[in-house]
């Protein structure tokens, strides 16, 4: 389950990101996670859920927006939705093809309440 670890990172880049000694607390997580990054979203949000407790981001929540997958073919250039590895050109069937987006990780802003 690499999720536990995602949210480990997660809540170590929030936590660095409050300045030392503020008495803040961090009350969201704004994500990207890409649809071929091979996250559980479900996953994710219940580690996240479990690991929070007795840190700033203890009552802090996951807005995740999903980035979906683009490729490219390298034989006729086509350039499509990919949902899954191993998916093949729509146009020539080729699997000779380049992931354009839909593998990120990002963590775009950190709420705070003062």
């Amino acid at each position: 389950m690499h999720e536990l670890s995602i949210a480990h990172s997660i809540l170590s880049i929030a936590e660095r990101a409050v300045p030392a000694g503020s008495k803040v607390a961090v009350t969201a997580v704004s994500l990207q996670i890409g649809e071929l990054s091979s996250i559980e979203i479900e996953s994710l949000e219940f580690a996240f859920s479990a690991i929070r407790s007795g840190t700033l981001l203890e009552k802090a929540e996951l807005n995740i927006e999903i980035i979906p997958g683009e490729a490219a073919c390298s034989d006729c250039g086509t350039v499509f939705h990919m949902d899954s590895f191993g998916t093949c050109c729509p146009h020539c069937k080729s699997f000779l093809v380049k992931i354009l987006k839909g593998k990120e990780l990002k963590v775009l802003s950190i709420m705070v309440d003062e």
